[in-house]
């Protein structure tokens, strides 16, 4: 389902006291360990714009997904550890001037998210949550485990540190075949104050490249669309999990369907992610 490509430092600037003389500083805990509580529940939102230049004009497409998320981290030899979740509610909208407002909730979804982790992160996704029907298109359960557990350093970093990631993903439904392949830069910023606790900085500069081929009521689709998703996560160091997080994506590109030929594509929208505990 999917593969990666080795992780590599690219720079490493030093700056100056950036571990104090009494102990570690919050910049050598980027790494994941099972934490304490070893459960904890993610609130994700993601809302989605597709434009799409028709021959009888701009159709707007727009959507929207709310998650909530509980995980359960389970500790494995050699450091790794296998994490399982359960999807405790979940809604979906989207609306089409062809086909109106489509919704889509918990009963929808089936699988579940579980991922084998290591300490830099996810190493392989076993499964993830499906949606069916016409709100599949939006669902954000693909790229929920990258975005989770963004990759880390695997060693000991200062803030100007930077280190780059590929990500190659293939998901197969009756409906669709969708393939996304991703390189994201990793930037260490700093430290940063919120509500009285220090949680750590790091930019996120990611590019994108996807292809899907679909059928839907008998009509063959085919989109490609690149570009690229930008944000930051802020990293706990004492739960050692992203604590919050925001990602905002520009994509470009076709659809190309049977009966309307080849239309320019325009996909943009937000992700944001709290862990709420």
């Amino acid at each position: 389902m999917t593969g990666r490509t080795p992780l590599t430092i690219i720079a490493t600037a030093c700056a100056a006291g950036c571990a104090g003389t009494g102990g570690l500083s919050p910049f050598d805990s980027l790494g994941y360990v099972v934490p304490s509580p070893s459960g904890a529940i993610y609130e994700i939102g993601d809302t989605m714009s597709i434009d799409m230049d028709t021959p009888a004009g701009t159709m707007a497409i727009t959507g929207g997904t709310s998650v909530t998320l509980g995980l359960n981290f389970q500790r494995r030899g050699g450091g790794s550890m296998r994490v399982e979740s359960g999807v405790e509610a979940f809604e979906a909208t989207m609306t089409h001037p062809m086909m109106g407002t489509q919704t889509a909730g918990i009963e929808d979804l089936s699988e579940y998210l579980e991922v084998e982790m290591s300490r830099r992160g996810v190493d392989e996704v076993v499964s993830f949550p499906l949606l069916a029907g016409p709100v599949s298109q939006i669902s954000p359960f693909s790229a929920m485990p990258y975005l989770l557990f963004p990759h880390m350093p695997g060693g000991e970093v200062a803030p100007g540190a930077a280190w780059v990631d590929t990500v190659n993903v293939t998901t197969e439904t009756d409906e669709a075949t969708t393939t996304i392949n991703t390189v994201s830069t990793y930037t260490l910023v700093g430290d940063t104050l919120v509500d009285g606790r220090t949680l750590v900085h790091v930019a996120v500069a990611t590019e994108i490249d996807s292809e899907t081929e679909a059928e839907q009521g008998g009509m063959s689709i085919t989109q490609s669309v690149a570009g690229s998703s930008d944000g930051f996560f802020l990293w706990d160091p004492e739960r050692r999990l992203v604590a919050h997080a925001e990602y905002e994506r520009i994509l470009e590109g076709t659809v190309a369907m049977a009966n309307m030929g080849t239309m320019g594509l325009t996909i943009t929208g937000p992700t944001r992610i709290r862990l709420e505990r």
